[in-house]
C-alpha cells in the first residue's frame, strides 16, 4: 500500500510537482518561493529569539541588591 502525500507550496498554495525546492522540510513551486519561505522562516525564529523591546521595563530593572548584613545568612 502505497501512501501519496500531497505537496503544496507554503507561500502560493500550487501545487509542487518538482522536488528540487525543498527548505526547511517543505517543498515550494519554485526557487523564489523557497527563498521567501526561508525568510519567513528566519524572521519568526529571529522574533523568538531576540531581546525584549528597549522601552520594557521587565527587562530593564535589575534587581535591587540587599546589603551585606541583611544576605540571609546563619542569623538572619
Amino acid at each position: 500500500m502505497a501512501v501519496v502525500a500531497e505537496k503544496y507550496c507554503p507561500i502560493c498554495g500550487k501545487d509542487v510537482k518538482d522536488d528540487s525546492f525543498k527548505r526547511f522540510g517543505e517543498y515550494a513551486c519554485s526557487e523564489e518561493h523557497a527563498e521567501q519561505y526561508v525568510k519567513e522562516v528566519r524572521a519568526k525564529s529571529g522574533a523568538v529569539n531576540a531581546p525584549a523591546a528597549v522601552g520594557d521595563d521587565r527587562q530593564a530593572a535589575p534587581e535591587p541588591k540587599q546589603p551585606w548584613w541583611r544576605r540571609g545568612g546563619c542569623c538572619g
